[in-house]
């Protein structure tokens, strides 16, 4: 009597455990389902990439006529994307020649199809 009564409770303790089990499976799967679909909801929209280019710098621009022709809507200033453009390309001054290359980024937005 008391086997029966003992694998009665075993067989018992092991549908509780399977059952929870596969409750948090279901759980943990839906939880992931719905994190990728918010995930590739914003990703269609708004995304911007940043590039990165080379210009060569022509007679007559300065620092600051190429970062008013360059600069995107990041930066709240001019002045603010010339001392990126300083930095990126590791000028002292805003001295450039004419003939040289110059690093600049700029935004563009996937093209969704």
């Amino acid at each position: 009597m008391k086997k029966r009564a003992s694998v009665h409770r075993i067989r018992k303790n092991l549908r509780r455990f399977f059952t929870g089990f596969a409750v948090m499976l279901v759980i943990s799967i839906s939880f992931g389902a719905f994190l990728v679909s918010a995930h590739e909801e914003s990703d269609d929209k708004d995304s911007v990439h940043k590039y990165y280019k080379s210009i060569e710098i022509q007679s007559g621009d300065s620092l600051w006529s190429i970062a008013e022709d360059t600069m995107t809507d990041e930066y709240h200033s001019v002045a603010e994307y010339v001392q990126v453009l300083k930095s990126m390309n590791d000028l002292d001054s805003d001295q450039i020649q004419s003939g040289r290359s110059l690093i600049v980024a700029y935004n563009e937005n996937p093209r969704i199809d």
